[in-house]
């Protein structure tokens, strides 16, 4: 990454904790951020670390929030789906004990016509 990177991450992490400090008004928020924008301007190794720790931050969210949030909506749709279905199925794969035997029985003769296209 170039130096340029390393500021505008830098600015943007201090923009955003003075955005927090205007919110909270929590004196820390503010001294984070000097620090942050005195990091990123003036020092360059400590920017390259910022930047790099940043980003490690939101790969690491990133990887568990998409894990979290696609289960849930795995979750939210499969369970409405099923839901549904139990709410209008007529017991396909026959799981309710309704007769003493599951047998179906299916009188069919075989013909030359039901092995010539089988695909």
């Amino acid at each position: 990454m170039n130096k340029e990177k390393h500021k505008e991450t830098c600015l943007v992490i201090m923009t955003g904790l003075l955005v927090f400090w205007l919110i909270y008004k929590a004196n820390v928020l503010i001294t984070i951020a000097i620090v942050t924008g005195i990091a990123g301007a003036f020092i360059p190794a400590l920017a390259r670390w910022i930047h790099w720790a940043w980003y490690k931050l939101a790969d690491g969210m990133g990887y568990v929030m998409s894990k979290v949030i696609l289960s849930i909506i795995f979750f939210a749709f499969l369970s409405v789906i099923a839901v549904i279905y139990k709410a209008f199925s007529k017991d396909p794969l026959q799981l309710k004990k309704k007769k003493d035997t599951y047998w179906t029985s299916r009188n069919h003769s075989y013909s030359g016509k039901d092995i010539e296209n089988v695909w």
